[in-house]
């Protein structure tokens, strides 16, 4: 088992947070420009969608790290690292305020669109139980199919994050279209949505960029780990295809498709030759802060385009 130290808490609980949730400060931003009608930058999307990552990203790892802290009576006597959980708790209040705020300035839709998509990312790690759909299907089993006993068996368990592939499906779709229908919905109700995105942007290329960049993304921070996941049976895609080789290639391909799609697009097209020099630079020996490096392969080329729109 690692020792748990504060460089550890502080960069488990709060670094990786913020350094991760500036990926969709940038697109949020970006998405927010484009698609208003007086070319201004909402600060309601982007608060909802910077402090949504801080929740569903910190609440994962306070958990992981309470539990990693109460394993270990060493640590239950050290006051220095109970501080930096309180720490934690307090930058996750103040991130759930700071949401709470935005969504009490944004129509009803918001806040559903935002429940939708964050959701499933605060039970990520949550075992869901199905017992207590039991006494329902054994009242329907009873009207349909007699009275007859059923053989008691235990009520299945399922954990989101132990479904293949689950992990870059959820980071896509949030990331990707759940960024664009929370700027949607905020900016139609304010009355500020345009009908024409500015060259060189469209809808289209907005959300199928952004999905399949933080899909890979997932994918590729889990061919870091791909050998203790092979050891676990953790079924990650690179697990489930046997090869970090496969992996990286497909990845490639993925970016590559992308890129071809929106050729029009200088800033996909850099961002996308980007990440998929990123794919073979990374591997299983890369330190961490690489692949936090490397989740902006999108923010960079966006802030390039900002850049020259206000220059």
């Amino acid at each position: 088992m690692s020792i748990l130290t504060i460089p550890k808490l502080v960069d488990e609980l709060f670094l990786r947070p913020i350094v991760i949730s500036m990926n969709s400060l940038a697109l949020s931003a970006l998405m927010s420009y484009v698609m208003s009608a007086n070319g201004s930058i909402d600060w309601r999307p982007i608060t909802i969608c910077v402090t949504s990552d801080i929740l569903a990203m910190g609440a994962d790892h306070l958990k992981d790290k309470e539990e990693e802290f109460s394993s270990d009576r060493d640590n239950v006597n050290d006051p220095r690292l109970a501080a930096w959980f309180i720490y934690a708790r307090t930058f996750l209040t103040a991130s759930a305020i700071l949401l709470a705020l935005a969504l009490s300035q944004c129509p009803i839709s918001t806040l559903l669109t935002t429940a939708a998509f964050v959701a499933p990312a605060l039970l990520w790690t949550t075992p869901i139980s199905f017992k207590k759909f039991a006494p329902i299907l054994r009242r329907l089993l009873g009207r349909f199919g007699g009275d007859k006993r059923q053989p008691s068996t235990s009520a299945p368990v399922l954990v989101i994050k132990r479904i293949p592939g689950m992990k870059a499906i959820f980071n896509g779709i949030i990331r990707g279209c759940g960024i664009y229908t929370v700027v949607l919905s905020v900016l139609s109700g304010s009355g500020n949505l345009t009908n024409t995105l500015p060259s060189p942007w469209s809808v289209v290329q907005l959300i199928v960029w952004s999905t399949v960049n933080r899909s890979c993304h997932a994918i590729m921070t889990d061919v870091r780990d791909f050998e203790d996941d092979m050891k676990a049976g953790v079924p990650t895609i690179p697990v489930l295809l046997g090869s970090v080789l496969k992996t990286k290639a497909i990845l490639t391909a993925c970016h590559m498709l992308v890129m071809l799609a929106f050729i029009e697009n200088p800033y996909i097209m850099g961002s996308c030759l980007f990440a998929a020099a990123l794919v073979w630079m990374l591997g299983k020996d890369s330190p961490k802060k690489a692949f936090l490096f490397s989740s902006h392969s999108q923010s960079l080329f966006i802030i390039w385009y900002l850049l020259t729109r206000h220059l």
